[in-house]
């Protein structure tokens, strides 16, 4: 069967972080070490996890952790370290000649609401993509099958012609396990690598 639908997974392979957490946070919240930095990371990491298949929560769980750490005013300029995201523009390049090709191409991604929001209205990913689909809002985060189910169901067509790309193994044997079409990718590879994924499958991408 023919692939009439891509799911891109957003971290990885989309866009990638600007600021790296750790010094980042350590620098803004003037924390006094990089122990102190990882720990406060490792809090967000956690209150991520505890959220990522529910649209509410974030924030009330980040604002307990830095309180936790004496620094509650600081909701702000976490958040803008949080959101500090760029897209790899060849391979936004590629997905947008994929789309003028007639392919359907969505966002698949793990994401808490807030970071979701960011990605959909700040990059744009709205109309950069034909659908969305974060686990926050999904209600299944991937590995789990739920997530891919739920994806399949929403786009009314057989599961086989939904082709993901993801830079996680874990994420891939899943979404083949539900009936995917799946590929390891990483977007530093460059759209080059992309094409020539796509063109595995059929679908030629000009540069």
């Amino acid at each position: 069967m023919s692939i009439e639908n891509i799911l891109f997974d957003a971290d990885g392979v989309l866009q990638y972080p600007t600021r790296r957490w750790q010094p980042a946070l350590q620098s803004v919240l003037t924390l006094e070490d990089e122990s102190q930095a990882k720990a406060l990371v490792e809090d967000i990491l956690e209150a991520e996890a505890e959220v990522l298949e529910s649209a509410t929560g974030f924030v009330e769980r980040l604002e307990a952790k830095l309180a936790k750490w004496g620094r509650a005013s600081f909701l702000a300029e976490t958040l803008n370290v949080l959101h500090a995201i760029e897209i790899h523009q060849d391979v936004m390049q590629t997905v947008q000649a994929v789309r003028r090709l007639g392919i359907p191409c969505h966002v698949g991604s793990n994401q808490q609401a807030l970071r979701a929001r960011h990605m959909s209205e700040g990059l744009n990913y709205r109309l950069l993509f034909d659908r969305e689909f974060y686990s926050c809002f999904v209600g299944a985060a991937k590995p789990r099958v739920a997530f891919f189910e739920a994806v399949i169901a929403q786009l009314g067509c057989d599961a086989s012609a939904i082709l993901l790309l993801d830079d996680r193994a874990e994420n891939v044997e899943a979404a083949k396990q539900a009936g995917l079409n799946a590929m390891l990718y990483f977007g530093r590879d460059g759209a080059a690598s992309l094409r020539r994924q796509l063109s595995r499958l059929g679908i030629l991408v000009d540069r």
